[in-house]
């Protein structure tokens, strides 16, 4: 028998300050929005009698996301979902699905408290699965506004991003996702995503975020950025992915996103580098403004082959990265049997050597690379690097039938060149509004050609290190 898919509960029109008036128009709504659906379940179903009808869940997903909500407005909202439906089961209580995003911008702390303990405690009798609560700031006192939805056994996936989160504030979200007074599995054990973006949390958040690692085992979906960890907070996060993953927790991790960390000290590569060699389901990694440098990324390139996992989307930009670490990259880019799918490298000195090395690893797969978008803007690129690219695309893009976006900006190249550049790449060149067309970029070039031979000295002393790090790893795996 076909069934009717739960409605989804929307907010409707432009970003706005929501008061009594308009909070009655959304109720008006919904309830014109579910009533319809309610008799069209109820013709499926064939059953006129309310006491089966009553059970049916109606609604399962809400989205208040981007309004501003009075006091009164919230009030309004709360009760509708609260309340028994035509007799039968509460809105809410049917819900395993809130945006509540970006609900109380511009209000004062004690209203906008208020405004957040009213929605969501309206969840009280939810068995919410997806909670996203960013873009509210919430203090310490918000926390405990919002801890109706954190505490949800039934969670699974959270996110938290941009909440001007405090070290304090972290402490809390840490002690209820981790709480186990009824002896039955906390919260962080069953969830399968965790975000954390655009924090101020500092060394003190990433202490609080080791221990929620320390308690999960499901997770797929990892997102601690832009959280002003510092070098030492960093080495925190890094050394607790790497106990989870070694220890078999958070084996089907897909997507991890450490964006604007520090992981500039050899403890926390050596930790990154034994944690991605227990990814085998990742295909997803942003290391975007990590201080990794050379060596740090040849250790992450090289975990990842360890880990044969086929990661599509790569984000290695602003790590200082030069011609010795883009060689990594080009190796690992071979490796990966051409199925890395986005590859973001702006931002760093590689120059054309750099980029030689890059577009030297799409040649060679039989149906074409799978790359579809390749970013290099910012890398000291210029025509040695730009033709290097324009021959990895071959004859009409056939060496790389997939590319829908290369992105060249802030490098330097001359007239001629970004001629070349557009009759090779046509609309999937983005437009290079920062290019230098003084072309100077390949000037020094010949300077770098002393430093190889070092540089080879280098590589050979990193990898007895690398291949005694992999040692290490694979007796750890050995059961």
């Amino acid at each position: 028998m076909a069934q009717l898919a739960p409605l989804k509960l929307e907010v409707t029109g432009e970003r706005e300050f929501v008061e009594a008036a308009k909070a009655r128009e959304f109720v008006a709504l919904w309830t014109e929005q579910l009533t319809a659906h309610r008799q069209e379940v109820q013709a499926i179903l064939g059953d006129t009698t309310e006491s089966n009808l009553g059970n049916v869940v109606l609604c399962d997903r809400i989205r208040l996301s981007d309004k501003s909500f009075s006091d009164e407005a919230a009030d309004i909202i709360a009760a509708f979902l609260k309340e028994p439906f035509m007799g039968g089961r509460s809105i809410a209580s049917g819900i395993l699905y809130a945006e509540l995003d970006d609900i109380i911008a511009g209000r004062m702390t004690e209203m906008g408290l208020h405004v957040l303990q009213t929605i969501c405690d309206a969840f009280a009798d939810a068995k919410l699965v997806d909670v996203n609560l960013s873009d509210n700031a919430i203090g310490q006192q918000g926390i405990g506004a919002c801890k109706t939805v954190l505490s949800k056994p039934s969670l699974e996936r959270l996110a938290l991003c941009n909440n001007g989160l405090s070290e304090a504030t972290m402490e809390q979200v840490a002690d209820i996702l981790t709480n186990d007074e009824s002896g039955t599995g906390c919260v962080a054990t069953n969830l399968t995503k965790i975000h954390f973006y655009n924090n101020m949390s500092g060394e003190g958040g990433c202490k609080q975020f080791a221990r929620i690692l320390e308690k999960s085992s499901k997770l797929t979906d990892i997102r601690f950025s832009s959280t002003r960890a510092g070098r030492d907070g960093s080495d925190i996060v890094a050394s607790a992915l790497d106990v989870a993953l070694e220890e078999g927790r958070n084996a089907n991790l897909e997507k991890l996103d450490l964006c604007d960390n520090n992981f500039g000290n050899k403890a926390s590569q050596d930790a990154l580098f034994r944690a991605l060699g227990c990814t085998a389901s990742l295909s997803y990694l942003d290391l975007r403004d990590c201080e990794l440098e050379d060596d740090g990324v040849k250790k992450v390139c090289h975990a990842l082959f360890e880990s044969d996992s086929a990661l599509e989307h790569l984000d290695l930009s602003g790590n200082a990265v030069e011609r010795r670490g883009a060689k990594q990259i080009a190796d690992y880019i071979r490796d990966s049997g051409g199925k890395l799918k986005v590859l973001c490298l702006d931002d760093n000195d590689l120059t054309s050597k750099g980029v030689v090395h890059i577009a030297s690893a799409f040649h060679g797969s039989e149906d074409g690379h799978a790359i579809e978008r390749l970013q290099l803007n910012y890398t000291m690129c210029g025509a040695i690097g730009a033709r290097a690219l324009i021959d990895a695309f071959g004859p009409d893009g056939k060496d790389l039938p997939n590319l829908t976006k290369i992105c060249l900006d802030g490098n330097s190249f001359k007239e001629d060149i970004v001629g070349e550049l557009e009759v090779a790449f046509d609309n999937k060149l983005v437009e290079m509004e920062e290019n230098d067309s003084d072309g100077e970029a390949d000037d020094d070039l010949s300077d770098e050609d002393s430093d190889e031979e070092e540089d080879d000295e280098n590589e050979e002393e990193q990898n007895g290190e690398i291949d005694a790090l992999t040692d290490a790893m694979n007796k750890s795996l050995v059961v």
